[in-house]
C-alpha cells in the first residue's frame, strides 16, 4: 500500500516538473523581454530628451543659427546649426549605458524671420534576453520641432528737415492757395517779429504745410511702433531737426534717445518750421543735410546684434525733400552761385552711415515742381530728375519710399517703420 503511495507521487513530481519547465521557457522569455523593452523604453525617453534639447538649442537666441543668420542675412537652411544640433544631441544622450544616436535627420532653417528645426533621431537598442530568438536590437526614434521668431531690440533715430523749403504747401491745393495769399509765392516763410508773416497767415487760411504732416506722421509712426512692441522697452526712439532757428542751423535735438515713446512723440509733434530773421537771410542757405547726416552718424554709432537692449539694432530715419541749400563752395556738385550750393542729397554721408551696420531708411517727401517760380525753374529744375535718385541711393536696401502731394505721409512712414523690423532687422 505505502509503495503505491509513492509511486502516486513520484508520478505527480514528475509531471510537475514537465509542467513547471514547459511554463518556465515561455515565462522567461516573457520576463527577458519585458527586459528588453524596458530598456528600449528608457533609452527612447532619452532619445527624446536629447531630440528637445537639440531642437532647442539649436535656434536659442545664442545660437550659431542666430548668429549666421544676422551676420551674413541667410535664408534657408543653416547647414552649420544642423551639425550643432547633432552636437547637443549627442551630448544630451552621452550618458545612455545602452546605446549611441545610430542615424538623425535634422533640419534648420530661418525663413520669414522664423527659425525653425526639426530633429528626428535613431538608435539601434542591443537587445539581452530576445536576441536568443535572433533580434539582436531594437530601434528606437525620436521627433521634436521648434521654433524660435526672435525679439530684437532696436534704437531709432528720426532726423526731419525741417528747413524753409518745408514750409511749401502739403498739397498742390495748398500751394495753389498759399500763392493766392502769398503774392504767387508757393512757400510759407516763417519770420520771427515780422508783421506780415505767411506761416501765421497759411495756419489762419487753413493751409497745411508740408513740414506739418511730415511731424504729425512721425508721431503716428511712434505711436504705432509703442503699441506693436513685443516686450517693455523694445524700442528706444530720438528725433532730431535742422534746428528751430536759421541762425544757428545745426543738427538740434527734439527729443533724446528713450524708451517713453509717448513723450518723443510728443515732441516729434511739436517741431515747428525754421525760423527766419528776415526774407533771404544768409542767402536762404539752411539746409545743410550733408552736416546733419554727419554729425548724427557720430551720435548713432555702429549698430549692434540687436539680441538685448544693450546691443540694439540702430536705425535712422531721414525724412526730406531731398533738396541741399548750404554754403559749400567746394565739392558742390550743380551750378554755383556764389559760395551756395543747391544740389540733390550728398549721399556720401549715408553711405558712411551704413557702413556702420545701421540701417537707413529715407522718405522723400516729394520736391513740388513750381513752374511759375523763376528760383525754381533756374536752380533747381535743372536737376529734379536726380532729387529722388539721390534719396534712394542714400537708403538702405528696400527702406526708401516717396510720398506725392496729398499722399499719405503716415501710412507710407509706418509702413517703412514695418520694412525695418519685420524684414531687414536680420540682415547686417
Amino acid at each position: 500500500m505505502q509503495g503505491g503511495r509513492d509511486g502516486i507521487w513520484s508520478d505527480r513530481s514528475g509531471a510537475i516538473s514537465i509542467i513547471f519547465a514547459l511554463v518556465i521557457l515561455p515565462l522567461m522569455i516573457v520576463i527577458g523581454a519585458a527586459v528588453d523593452y524596458a530598456i528600449a523604453s528608457r533609452t527612447k525617453d532619452m532619445l527624446q530628451s536629447a531630440a528637445d534639447a537639440a531642437a532647442v538649442g539649436a535656434i536659442s537666441m545664442s545660437s550659431s543659427a542666430v548668429k549666421q543668420v544676422i551676420q551674413t542675412g541667410t535664408v534657408g537652411n543653416i547647414a552649420v546649426a544642423e551639425s550643432d544640433a547633432l552636437k547637443i544631441a549627442q551630448t544630451n544622450f552621452g550618458g545612455s549605458r545602452f546605446s549611441s544616436i545610430t542615424s538623425s535627420q535634422i533640419s534648420v532653417r530661418y525663413a520669414s524671420n522664423t527659425f525653425n528645426s526639426d530633429v528626428t533621431l535613431t538608435s539601434d537598442v542591443p537587445t539581452y534576453f530576445v536576441r536568443l530568438f535572433g533580434v539582436n536590437n531594437v530601434a528606437v526614434t525620436a521627433r521634436a520641432t521648434a521654433q524660435n521668431k526672435p525679439i530684437y531690440y532696436y534704437n531709432f533715430y528720426v532726423l526731419i528737415d525741417n528747413s524753409p523749403s518745408m514750409g511749401l504747401g502739403a498739397t498742390a491745393a495748398d500751394i495753389s492757395a498759399l500763392e493766392a495769399v502769398n503774392g504767387g509765392c508757393a512757400f510759407a516763410c516763417h519770420i520771427t517779429g515780422a508783421t506780415y508773416d505767411t506761416y501765421i497767415l497759411a495756419k489762419q487760411r487753413g493751409i497745411t504745410l508740408r513740414y506739418q504732416v511730415v511731424s504729425r506722421a512721425v508721431q503716428s509712426m511712434i505711436n504705432k511702433a509703442a503699441a506693436s512692441q513685443l516686450v517693455s522697452n523694445q524700442y528706444k526712439m530720438a528725433v532730431y531737426s535742422l534746428g528751430p532757428d536759421a541762425q544757428v542751423t545745426k543738427l538740434t535735438q527734439v527729443a533724446a534717445l528713450s524708451s517713453s515713446l509717448s513723450s518723443v512723440a510728443t515732441a516729434a509733434a511739436n517741431v515747428d518750421l525754421m525760423t527766419i530773421p528776415y526774407q533771404n537771410y544768409d542767402n536762404d542757405q539752411q539746409t545743410d543735410l550733408l552736416t546733419a547726416l554727419k554729425d548724427i552718424k557720430a551720435l548713432i554709432g555702429t549698430s549692434g546684434s540687436g539680441l538685448s537692449a544693450n546691443d540694439p539694432i540702430k536705425v535712422l530715419f531721414l525724412i526730406s525733400d531731398g533738396v541741399e541749400d548750404a554754403e559749400r563752395p567746394k565739392n558742390c556738385k550743380e551750378k554755383l552761385t556764389g559760395d551756395r550750393c543747391q544740389q540733390p542729397l550728398d549721399t556720401t554721408a549715408c553711405s558712411d552711415i551704413k557702413a556702420n551696420a545701421v540701417k537707413l531708411a529715407s522718405l522723400y517727401t516729394t520736391y513740388q515742381k513750381i513752374p511759375s517760380n523763376t528760383w525754381y525753374t533756374t536752380w533747381i529744375a535743372p536737376f529734379q530728375s536726380k532729387i529722388a535718385t539721390n534719396m534712394k541711393t542714400c537708403a538702405s536696401e528696400g527702406l526708401y519710399a516717396e510720398v506725392a502731394p496729398s499722399g499719405d505721409v503716415s501710412a507710407v512712414l509706418t509702413q517703412l517703420f514695418a520694412n525695418v523690423v519685420n524684414e531687414t532687422h536680420l540682415t547686417h
